[in-house]
Formats: structure tokens, sequence, C-alpha cells
């Protein structure tokens, strides 16, 4: 029971998080600027650019999506078209990737950053780092139960 709500809550993120992506590879603006560090920031808005960002961007809303769909195929049977190795390793991966997202690079992002007056870093402290920790323990928690 606990299991299967753990499974909706991380599948229900990593969808809505690959949509905003969605969003953003397609020209959309809204929130991008608390998205991105701001030492980014010149390099994200200059056109010369706009490819290589569109494609990154796109790359992690499909990655995001594939994420999903492991961690589904943990609890939903019809899923099983997947190798079940695959799922055995990856689920823990995905968790791990989001722990590692949360404690961050020491410098611009995660639990440990420098950087602490930007917008950025606002929600970085706000809402990135709490949600990756979410996922990456809600992952941990399903490769470990399921």
């Amino acid at each position: 029971m606990i299991l299967s709500i753990i499974v909706y809550i991380n599948i229900t993120l990593l969808l809505l998080i690959a949509l905003l992506h969605f969003y953003w590879a397609l020209g959309g603006n809204w929130a991008i600027n608390t998205a991105i560090p701001d030492k980014f920031k010149d390099r994200y808005h200059n056109p010369k650019y706009k490819w290589h960002h569109t494609i990154a961007t796109f790359i992690v809303a499909f990655g995001l999506m594939a994420f999903a769909l492991i961690i589904a195929a943990n609890y939903f049977t019809p899923l099983a078209f997947m190798p079940s190795s695959l799922i055995t390793y990856c689920t823990p991966i995905i968790g791990s990737i989001f722990i590692l997202r949360a404690i961050g690079d020491f410098n611009n992002f995660g639990l440990f950053k420098r950087a602490s007056d930007s917008l950025f870093a606002k929600y970085d402290t706000l809402i990135f780092v709490p949600l990756c920790l979410i996922l990456g323990i809600n992952g941990m928690l399903i490769a470990f139960f399921s």
C-alpha cells in the first residue's frame, strides 16, 4: 500500500517535471530564470546557443519520462515488456541521480552550494533540493522494497 503511494508520487513528479522541460524546450519562459544558475544565464539567453539548450532540454525531458516508465515498471505488471534486469539495476541508479543532485556540486547548486544570494539559489534551497531528495529517497525505497 505505502509502496504504491511512493510509486505514484515519483511517477507524478517525474512526469510533471518532464512536461515543464518540454514546455521550456518548445520556447516557454515561465520559471526559466529560477531554474538556471546565474553563472549560466548569459549563455542560456545568447541566441547563438539557443538550439544547444533546446536539444539538451528535450533530452532531459525524455530522460525524465524514461525514469517515470522505469519507476512505474516496478509496480505495474503491464509494463513487463521491459527486461527485469533493466528495472532492477536502473531504479537505484535513478534514486542515486536525484540524491546526488540534491547534494550538489559544492559550488552552484545543492545542499552544500556556496552561492546563496541569487534567485536560483533561493529556489534551489526551497524547491529543487527537497524535490530531488523526495525523488531520490523514494527511488531507493522503491528499488529495495519492490
